[in-house]
Parts: structure tokens; sequence; C-alpha cells
């Protein structure tokens, strides 16, 4: 054989090996995506409590990757497209986030539909309840119920040896993980918990944090515009982005620029170490009864110590009032895998 035809030979053969790969890794990404499931729910809720504003009801879970749409549709209304958006909410993720505009008290249905590439459909539909009525304080949340109402993410909970505690699902952390830990209400709150930080994740020098929100408003945006971009918040955490415990109330409206103002202290937490958190949040008023600002307090401080006496504190009116109204309370996980034990909101009367 000629050098000219065994190079023939050679060129050929290499590139019906390259065929076989790039069809043996097409095929092998064909069957899986065939054996997923279109959609997964990771979140949808039996019941939700009251909500308020732009604080949303959300249902959580995944779009398999052959799904080419996905809408759903709330009480017999319109189809509306289900989208990813990092940070978010990124692919596979989804969240469907419905106001109380949107909810009837009472039974509430949600369809979801999607169609794969290959030709193949998917309908699910979710059933739930909506109750608007007032939060009644106190309340104490022991994570013994798994009927989470989260607002993005995947969350769970487990047993330990000091009972039954929350988390991120591990390998599901990443930005904002919220889970609401109680509908919206007006009155100011005095917030308690106990939480544990296993480990960050992302490159070293990433953000994260972790804590609590004690006044969340959810995430405000143009009516049309999902998943939503903004926040209103206050929020008691460490932050590795200031290597502090401190306090911040923040308001984002869309993809406007954000405000915000926070104090903070230096702390580097442990790993594995079990640390209490104690957060008030009142809306201070004039003689009138009239909504002046928001203030907010805490405490931090590891297992084994005392409480300590003295308080972390910061109003919104110093860079970033907040709308007055109803809120949430929160628990926050940023780029981290942290959990929770059982979480108290008392009334403050203020």
């Amino acid at each position: 054989m000629s050098l000219k035809k065994k190079l023939i030979f050679i060129t050929v053969f290499l590139i019906a090996c390259i065929c076989i790969y790039i069809a043996g890794d097409f095929l092998v990404e064909f069957l899986e995506a065939t054996n997923q499931p279109l959609i997964e729910i990771y979140h949808s809720p039996t019941k939700f409590s009251r909500r308020h504003g732009h604080f949303t009801a959300n249902i959580c879970g995944s779009i398999s990757k052959q799904a080419k749409e996905v809408k759903y549709q709330l009480n017999g209304g319109d189809w509306i497209e289900v989208r990813n958006q990092s940070p978010r909410v990124p692919p596979p993720l989804f969240t469907i986030e419905m106001t109380s505009d949107e909810l009837k008290n009472g039974p509430n249905t949600v369809m979801i539909e999607a169609n794969s590439i290959f030709g193949k459909k998917k309908s699910i539909r979710l059933d739930f309840h909506y109750d608007s009525s007032p939060i009644q304080l106190p309340v104490k949340v022991e994570w013994i119920d798994t009927n989470l109402d989260v607002q993005d993410g995947y969350w769970e909970t487990f047993c330990s040896d000091s009972g039954w505690r929350v988390r991120p699902k591990p390998g599901f952390e990443g930005y904002d993980r919220i889970l609401a830990v109680t509908g919206s209400f007006p009155v100011g709150r005095r917030v308690k918990t106990d939480l544990v930080l296993r480990y960050k994740i992302g490159e070293p020098d990433w953000d994260y944090g972790f804590g609590i929100l004690p006044m969340w408003g959810g995430r405000p945006d143009t009516k049309d515009y999902s998943p939503r971009r903004g926040w209103n918040f206050s929020i008691a955490w460490w932050f590795a982005r200031f290597k502090a415990l401190g306090m911040e109330f923040s308001y984002k409206f869309g993809d406007s620029p954000a405000q915000w103002v926070g104090t903070y202290r230096k702390f580097i937490p442990q790993y594995n170490t079990r640390y209490f958190l104690i957060c008030e949040s009142w809306s201070v008023k004039d003689d009138d009864g009239k909504h002046l600002y928001y203030r907010q307090r805490m405490k931090w401080w590891t297992e084994g110590n005392p409480e300590p006496e003295e308080w972390m504190e910061l109003k919104d009116i110093e860079g970033a009032p907040l709308p007055p109204g109803e809120y949430a309370v929160a628990l926050i996980a940023y780029h981290c895998q942290v959990d929770y034990g059982p979480v108290i909101i008392e009334p403050l009367d203020r």
C-alpha cells in the first residue's frame, strides 16, 4: 500500500472513530434525557399563609434539558411561560411566583404543562389552599412539617441529635436560598433561632452569608417580569464580604440600583459551631400613630457563652427607608450550607 493510500486510510479511520464517539455521546445524552421527567416539583405547599405586596407564594422545581416549552396557569387564567434566569433561578431550576392579587382565599389550582424536543408532553395539577387571614403571634416552627414555604431553591428538614432542623438540600446551595417561616404581618417582631454553618460553595473569592430576614417583603418588579429581580428586606446575618456580623435594610425595584444601609462588626464564624441569634424589628411611629421609620437590633452569640447584654442597632431611615406595610420572616443561606433549629417569632409591644 502506497504512503498516500495509508494516509487516506488513517484519516478515514480517525474520522470514523470521532463520529462514533460523538454519536455515542449523543446516544447516551438522548437516552438520559428521554428517561428524565420533563418537570420535577421540589416544593408545592398544600397551604400558603398570608401574602402582601411583592411577597409571593412560590412553587419551586427543575426543568429537564429536553423541555422546549414550559408554561403554567393559575385558576384557569392565562397561560404564562416559566422562565429560568441567573443568578436567582439558573437552569434547570424554576420558580413560579403568585401574588396576593392573583390568589383566591381558599382553594387554588395551578396547572403546569411541558413539551419536549422529542415530542413528549407532561401535565401536572397542583392544588393548594390560600389563607389571607392575619398571622397570629407568637409562632414557633419546629421543622417537623415538611410542607416548606420555599421562595427559591430546594430545602429539606432532617432530624439531628438536637432535634428537627432545616437546611438547603446538599448540592442545591446557591444564590439567595430563601425559606419563608411565616406569612406577612405588620406588627413588630422578635425572632429567635440557632444556626450552624457547615461549608461554603464556589470559588474562594465568592461572597457568602447566612442568617435571617426578620422583615421579608418579597421581590418588587414589574408585573409581567419573571423571575423577579428586586428585593425588599431587613437582614441579620454574617457576611463574608465584610468578614463581619451585621444588619442591613435594603430595597431594590426590578433592575434599578439598590438602596441599602448597614452596620457590621468583625467576626469570623467557625464551621460546625452552634450560634444563637435574636433580632427585634419594629416600626417607629409619631404621636398620631404615623409610621416614621423601621428600627432593628440584634444579638448573636456562641453556644456555651452567655447571651450578651449589648445590642447592635440600625435604622432604615439612615439610608434605605423601606415601604411601611406587612413583612414575613424568612431564613437565608447565600452560597453556603447552613442548618437552622426551631424559629420562634413573638410580638413586640412597641
